[in-house]
């Protein structure tokens, strides 16, 4: 059974069709890639799952359960996490008080030690261990985007959703954070869903993509027969 269904999703703003019968499902423990020109319905379709949006028709289904218009804080503490494409920490709170309040979220009845304890585990796993005390406001654009993983994990999910964590980064970073997100999911046994349009990252990772055109799933295969479709390559790839 898939962790995540989207099942014929559509959603309309003002009467516009941003999304239309978007169908697709998320194994356990795989990294799947969700990619489109600007404008697809990516974030759209993230919103719809992860309970900001409501989707007009179709079903959410998230390990067995229909969440389909389920507040976000309802599907955050069911075991669903994002990022955002542009971060926005509490900027005058500690990253550890960062995390502190996602795993709050998760666990409203644990006590103080055990809620510092939980969230220094996932500071040491980004590597901001040593920086717990440091305001947000104070990390670079690296730091930012691991501190919004961080958060995101604090929640302890089973699902990682992550959109466009590479934005911003060098050709270093970029193949750092693929292997960070990698070792990620294997040692927290995690799946992940990724949007992403740094091709070849999505190339490295993922096991499955998603392409996504105007709304609608244009196709769903490996990352090798998505780049080689030629739908995908006059949609989005180019020649």
């Amino acid at each position: 059974m898939a962790l995540l269904e989207g099942r014929k999703i559509s959603k309309s703003f003002g009467g516009v069709q941003a999304l239309s019968q978007v169908d697709f499902a998320v194994d356990p423990g795989t990294i799947v890639a969700l990619i489109g020109p600007n404008g697809a319905g990516k974030t759209t379709l993230f919103n719809a799952v992860a309970g900001a949006f409501k989707p007009s028709s179709g079903r959410v289904v998230f390990d067995g359960r229909d969440i389909t218009g389920q507040p976000a804080d309802t599907v955050c503490r069911l075991g669903m996490a994002r990022t955002f494409q542009v971060t926005r920490p509490f900027a005058a709170m500690t990253c550890l008080e960062n995390i502190m309040v996602a795993a709050i979220n998760r666990y409203p009845q644990k006590p103080r030690s055990f809620i510092e304890g939980f969230a220094r585990e996932k500071l040491s796993l980004v590597g901001l261990a040593d920086m717990e005390r440091l305001e947000a406001r104070h990390l670079n654009v690296v730091q930012k985007k691991r501190l919004e993983m961080a958060r995101a994990l604090g929640t302890d999910p089973k699902l990682l959703m992550l959109d466009e964590v590479l934005g911003g980064l060098n050709t270093q970073e970029i193949h750092q954070a693929v292997e960070f997100i990698r070792n990620l999911r294997d040692k927290l046994k995690l799946t992940v869903l990724w949007i992403e349009h740094v091709m070849g990252a999505v190339m490295q990772a993922a096991e499955r993509v998603i392409v996504l055109d105007q709304g609608k799933v244009l196709m769903v295969g490996t990352p090798h027969e998505v780049v080689n479709d030629p739908r995908v390559i006059q949609a989005y790839l180019g020649e």
